[in-house]
C-alpha cells in the first residue's frame, strides 16, 4: 500500500512521477509483496541467530583460548548480524511493506523490536518524519541542525556510528511521544507495558550469562551496523537536492542480502512503498534516467572516503556520480 503523500517531500514528486510514467508495468510489479521472499529473509537470519547462539555457547564452554575467543567472536557477530536484519525488517514494517496484512505487519514488527529494546510506534513516528522532512528542520536525522561547527558535525557522525544506537533506545520513545497523537501515545505506553512483561519473563527464566553472550553483547554489533547503515545513507550529502540527499551503496550480492537490499537508499526514498527485495530492480530500471546521484561501491569504500573528509573537516557530498546515460 502506498504511503500517504505527506510522508514524501514535495520536491520528490515530479521526479517520482516521471520515473514511474516511463516504467508503469515494472512499478506495478515492484509494489507487489512477495511473501516467499520475505519469509526467506526472516527464516534465514533466524537460523543465523540460532547458529551464532549455539556457536557462542559452545565456545564459552571451551578452555583453550586460541579456539575459544575466535569462535565466540564469530558467534557473537552472527547473532548481531541477525538482530541487524531484524531491525531492517522493522524498517520495512514502518512503511507497511513487511506484510500486506496490517495486523501481521505490525505484530511481526513489534516482535522484532523486542530484542532491540525499541518502541515500534515511537520509531514509526520519527521515521516517517524523516521521510517527510528529509534534510529540513523537521528531520530528526539531519545532524547539521544539531551541530554549530564542522568539528561538532563530524563528532556527531562518529557518535552515530558508535554510540547513537544505544542513546536512541532512550531518546526515540521521548521524541516519539512528544510528536505523537493521543492515540499514538497510548500505543507507546501499551507497547512499553508489554515489553516490560516480556523482559521480566526472559530475565527470570534464562541464565543471565547466556543472555549476555547471545543477546546483550551481540546488540553492540547490531548497533554498529545500524550506525554504519545510517551514516552511509545520509552523512555528507546535500539535503537541498532530492537526488543528493540520500546515498545508495552498490554493494556485493552477499552484502546486499545481509542488508536485505536496503543499501539502495536513494531508491527507497523515492519509492518507500516498494518492498526492499525489489529495490535492486528499481535501481536497474531508474538509474540511467537520473542526471546524477550519490553512490558508493561498498561500505568499506564509503568509510574510507568519510574518514578522509572528516579528518579534513570537509562537509561535502561523498560519491557524486554523473550518470552516463545523460
Amino acid at each position: 500500500m502506498p504511503l500517504p503523500p505527506a510522508t514524501l517531500p514535495p520536491e520528490y514528486l515530479p521526479l517520482k512521477r516521471k520515473l514511474m510514467s516511463e516504467h508503469k508495468d515494472e512499478f506495478a510489479s515492484f509494489r507487489k509483496e512477495d511473501v516467499r521472499l520475505r519469509l526467506v529473509e526472516i527464516v534465514t537470519f533466524f537460523f543465523v541467530w540460532l547458529g551464532g547462539a549455539a556457536l557462542t555457547l559452545f565456545a564459552v564452554s571451551l578452555s583453550t583460548l586460541w579456539l575459544k575467543l575466535p569462535l565466540m567472536a564469530l558467534g557473537i557477530f552472527l547473532c548481531g548480524l541477525a538482530f541487524f536484519v531484524f531491525f531492517l525488517e522493522v524498517h520495512e514494517g514502518m512503511h507497511s511493506v513487511l506484510f500486506k496484512n496490517k495486523l501481521l505487519n505490525d505484530l511481526v514488527s513489534f516482535i522484532f523490536c523486542l530484542p532491540l529494546f525499541m518502541s515500534l510506534t515511537s520509531a514509526v513516528i520519527l521515521h516517517l518524519r524523516h521521510h517527510r522532512y528529509l534534510g529540513e528542520q523537521g528531520d530528526p536525522d539531519e545532524y547539521r541542525f544539531y551541530a554549530k561547527t564542522k568539528l561538532g558535525l563530524m563528532l556527531l557522525y562518529y557518535g552515530r556510528l558508535f554510540i547513537a544506537p544505544t542513546i536512541y533506545i532512550f531518546l526515540i520513545p521521548v521524541l516519539g511521544y512528544r510528536h505523537g497523537t493521543s492515540r499514538q501515545r497510548r500505543r507507546i505506553l501499551l507497547e512499553f507495558a508489554v515489553m516490560l512483561v516480556f523482559y521480566v519473563f526472559i530475565f527470570s527464566q534464562v541464565p543471565f550469562l547466556d543472555l549476555l553472550f547471545i543477546w546483550l553483547i551481540p546488540t553492540t554489533v547490531t548497533g554498529f551496523l545500524i550506525g554504519l547503515w545510517g551514516l552511509a545513507q545520509h552523512a555528507l550529502t546535500d539535503a537541498k537536492d532530492p537526488l543528493l540527499a540520500s546515498r545508495s551503496v552498490h554493494a556485493s550480492p552477499l552484502v546486499s542480502f545481509c542488508f536485505i537490499n536496503q543499501n539502495y537508499h536513494l531508491e527507497h526514498h523515492l519509492f518507500p512503498e516498494v518492498p526492499s527485495y525489489h529495490l535492486k530492480k528499481v535501481y536497474e530500471v531508474t538509474w540511467q534516467q537520473l542526471p546524477y546521484a550519490l553512490s558508493s561501491d561498498s561500505y568499506i569504500g564509503f568509510m574510507r572516503d568519510f574518514i578522509r573528509l572528516s579528518v579534513k573537516l570537509e562537509d561535502k557530498p561523498i560519491g557524486y556520480t554523473e550518470i552516463i546515460g545523460w
